[in-house]
């Protein structure tokens, strides 16, 4: 047991470090790390916002939430990009694919640093969000990359690029309506 969770936060480690190789020894084997970070680091991100608001019944109704939610919306974006890596040419699979870009999560870690240094008036949360948030294309980018043996333009194409093309039609004829 004590094995298995110094692997769980070394590969969490591997996320920030060399994604790369994480990524690559992933495809090979079929393992749940990855859904298993979204889910642990979701959760502890519900948890230090619940706690900064000091509100246990808002702790958790967000544990709730930070459970179901991140899952879905990561579940939706994985069959979505797992479609388009398939039209593509690419050739991972489904699971591996929403395995893969659950590793994303584990930069939760840098908004749950953010939500501390907030409580004690300093704001970096601001930036520190959007930086998350483009860590995270780059992190799915590179797990997209790997599990489907594509570049990164087409990895590109497939996780952000051709749901963003799509969604930007839809607004722009919703617009004209």
């Amino acid at each position: 047991m004590k094995t298995k969770i110094m692997e769980f936060f070394t590969e969490s480690a591997k996320v920030f470090t060399n994604p790369d190789d994480l990524f690559y020894i992933k495809t090979e084997g079929s393992d749940k790390n990855g859904i298993i970070s979204l889910l642990f680091y979701s959760l502890m991100l519900g948890l230090v916002i619940g706690i900064a608001t000091g509100d246990i019944v808002l702790t958790g109704i967000l544990l709730v939430v930070f459970l179901i939610i991140p899952l879905l919306c990561k579940l939706i974006h994985s069959i979505f990009t797992f479609i388009f890596a398939r039209i593509l040419g690419g050739s991972g699979s489904f699971f591996n694919t929403f395995n893969l870009m659950s590793y994303s999560s584990v930069l939760n870690v840098l908004l749950i640093i953010g939500i501390a240094l907030a409580t004690l008036g300093f704001a970096v949360i601001i930036p520190l969000m959007f930086l998350v948030f483009l860590w995270k294309m780059v992190i799915e980018i590179v797990a997209v990359s790997e599990e489907h043996n594509l570049g990164y333009a087409k990895s590109f194409l497939s996780t952000l690029g051709i749901p963003l093309i799509i969604f930007i039609i839809i607004v722009f004829i919703g617009g004209l309506i």
